[in-house]
């Protein structure tokens, strides 16, 4: 059965599930499971095929050293090797990408010890240190599951916000025209998320489910469709690695959240510049980083040519993105008159977001 077959047959059981959102979930453990027992199978008949060609090899061999002459038996030995190389570099291209050897075009067959480098990569990943608060080596599994608990509770829990220091900054916000407003609050499209699709990175962590972007691409027509409905239902209902500050958690997000969360990024960008002030370009399309650049080598040769004093002032919050109060964004977006229909996007991005530090 392929997968176009299964998903077909899965999406008939659709019915007896709640919530189209259950539906899929467990329709994401189902793909799983079918794309790990299909790997499984193939993995299987190319191992039974490796070994079915290093015995008609080693027959053929035989062969010719009672024969060398024979040419019709020297070509067949040199096809059947040719595709028994071709086997066991396919076999290995799997460790080699995770042992992060990106050199497979330049040598040999892949032998023991790259195989080994896979496990090799994966012991030195290990944790087994981390400083406490006041910089005293932890060393005890407990005890350091402990700290990285505590370090993530305190990171991850918001700054309280002044709500008289919140409308002074709002007051006389730009406004996002009437226009773009009504054009954000329409409901995502299946061509928006196909375009999302089109611009995410590939070879990224697929998130807890395992489904990549590769795969969405290879599966689109089937699956896009569906998610397009599951979006529609939620929308209603670097330094010393012992210090935890210098560790980043990774985002384990799902392959179709980043598709939603993408489509929207992609609706947001077109809008931006509308009340965004022009001196911020970091992530404003149209602009560049560079204008900042230009606008200091204008200052200060300025302040040349008119003997003017200028100061600089450079600020930066430790962890900003991860301490930043959602409710403070979203009423932000509010302030500067994005509709709530928008906004109900982005609160159910934000709804029910866990952090797990695993242990062992």
């Amino acid at each position: 059965m392929s997968f176009r077959e299964f998903w077909l047959a899965w999406r008939e059981q659709r019915r007896a599930f709640p919530s189209v959102r259950r539906w899929w979930d467990l329709g994401k453990v189902r793909a799983k499971l079918f794309c790990r027992d299909y790997t499984q199978g193939t993995s299987r008949r190319r191992n039974a095929a490796i070994e079915q060609l290093e015995w008609e090899v080693l027959e053929m061999e035989r062969r010719l050293a009672a024969d060398p002459e024979d040419p019709s038996l020297c070509g067949a030995c040199r096809e059947k090797w040719e595709e028994l190389r071709a086997l066991e570099d396919h076999r290995a291209r799997g460790a080699f990408v995770r042992s992060c050897i990106r050199l497979l075009r330049e040598m040999d067959r892949g032998s023991r010890f790259f195989y080994a480098l896979e496990k090799t990569r994966g012991d030195k990943k290990h944790v087994t240190c981390l400083f406490a608060e006041d910089g005293t080596p932890l060393t005890d599994p407990e005890e350091m599951c402990g700290r990285a608990r505590d370090f993530y509770t305190s990171l991850f829990s918001p700054d309280p916000t002044d709500p008289d220091a919140c409308e002074v900054l709002w007051e006389e916000l730009p406004m996002v025209s009437v226009g773009n407003r009504d054009r954000l609050e329409l409901p995502l499209t299946l061509a928006e998320f196909s375009e999302a699709l089109r611009c995410m990175p590939t070879n990224k962590s697929p998130g807890m489910d395992g489904l990549t972007v590769e795969f969405y691409r290879v599966f689109w027509d089937i699956l896009g469709p569906d998610l397009v409905t599951v979006w529609a239902e939620s929308l209603q209902s670097g330094g010393d690695l012992r210090d935890l500050r210098n560790w980043r958690p990774v985002s384990l997000l799902s392959t179709d959240y980043k598709i939603v969360a993408k489509a929207i990024s992609l609706r947001l960008g077109s809008m931006m510049a509308d009340v965004v002030h022009p001196d911020q370009t970091y992530t404003v399309p149209g602009r560049s980083i560079f204008d900042n650049l230009f606008l200091v080598r204008d200052l200060l040769e300025l302040g040349r040519r008119d003997g003017l004093s200028f100061a600089f002032l450079s600020l930066d919050q430790e962890k900003a993105f991860d301490k930043v109060d959602h409710g403070y964004l979203l009423s932000t977006l509010q302030a500067f008159g994005f509709g709530p229909q928008f906004v109900n996007f982005l609160r159910v991005l934000y709804a029910s977001a866990e952090c797990l530090v695993r242990g062992g």
